[in-house]
């Protein structure tokens, strides 16, 4: 098992390019899941802990990045003209 460097970093990366795709499937499986939740599913099957940052930034690499809910709902056609 050999771990890399990320560019511009002084740590050594904790987990492997297949860890991380794992990581990353198990997201894009269940898209709606917390870092937390992935982070409980992923930490069995991996046989270590993996931090939470840890899984933000394998999302962050697999173009996974955190989205933001709406903080109201769209008006409809009918509405708009009311306000």
């Amino acid at each position: 098992m050999s771990f890399t460097r990320r560019p511009g970093s002084a740590r050594p990366l904790q987990t492997t390019r297949r860890e991380d795709r794992h990581i990353v499937r198990n997201a894009r499986i269940q898209p709606t899941t917390s870092s937390a939740a992935i982070q409980a599913q992923v930490a069995p099957s991996l046989g270590a802990p993996v931090l939470s940052r840890t899984i933000r930034r394998c999302l962050a690499e697999g173009h996974l990045g955190s989205r933001c809910p709406l903080p109201v709902l769209p008006l409809t056609p009918t509405h708009r003209p009311l306000c």
